[in-house]
């Protein structure tokens, strides 16, 4: 992410690169998500403190041994911290047991997490990490709450969010905007939802992930047979 930019309030720093790419978003991809969940303009914790790990290239690729160790040095962060954390992971593939473990054992060490469920319009089921079932897994819906046609969805699906034509920040100037859509973009939003609960009553990964869903609104429609119908929302 853009971590300068002004809707962030110099509450954004660059933690950690992993791939050998540079300590920057030449993408925009990390950049909107962030925005959306703390940017002053877009987000919703916007008094958090949010922290840039990069495991993907600019284009979008990367290894899976990449994206195990971002999860692992957020996990260590934010043990050696001490303070309540969620990472947000806009990112998945197809399933993969080391990656899984990865996100499990981070939450057993006290990190929450929201996960994209997967932009292909299949059950998230057989991706990783979104079927980690100790995380937050999130799926796209849009204004009307309704599933988005590209969002994945299964049981593993915990929560629905806006991941349709959403507007955040964007790379290339301090006031660049950009309107897309993902369950990138979904996720996000949970992360920030968590971020403020977390900040402001704590509480285990479990026992928040159980008080987001008993919060959430039973309104997305169109997701098949077996996939919630919760909508989430600020608790």
């Amino acid at each position: 992410m853009s971590t300068a930019l002004t809707l962030f309030g110099g509450r954004a720093r660059w933690g950690a690169t992993f791939g050998g790419y540079a300590n920057q978003d030449g993408n925009g991809h990390g950049t909107h998500t962030a925005g959306t969940a703390v940017g002053a303009s877009y987000g919703v914790a916007t008094s958090a403190n949010i922290i840039a790990v990069k495991v993907l290239s600019d284009s979008g690729s990367g290894t899976n041994s990449d994206v195990i160790a971002g999860i692992n040095w957020a996990a260590t962060q934010a043990r050696s911290s001490g303070r309540p954390s969620v990472a947000n992971l806009s990112l998945g593939g197809g399933a993969n047991t080391a990656v899984d473990s990865a996100v499990s054992n981070a939450v057993t060490g006290g990190l929450h997490f929201a996960i994209a469920a997967g932009n292909s319009n299949v059950d998230a089921g057989s991706t990783s990490p979104a079927r980690v079932a100790v995380a937050n897994t999130v799926g796209a819906v849009d204004s009307s709450n309704r599933k988005a046609s590209f969002s994945n969805y299964g049981s593993v699906v915990d929560v629905w969010a806006l991941g349709v034509n959403v507007l955040s920040a964007w790379i290339g100037g301090t006031t660049r905007t950009n309107t897309i859509s993902g369950t990138s973009m979904a996720s996000p939003r949970v992360a920030g939802y968590i971020a403020v609960h977390i900040g402001n009553s704590g509480g285990t990964p479990a026992a928040v992930s159980s008080a987001l869903k008993s919060s959430a609104r039973a309104v997305v429609t169109g997701a098949p047979s077996g996939t919630t119908n919760l909508l989430a929302q600020p608790f």
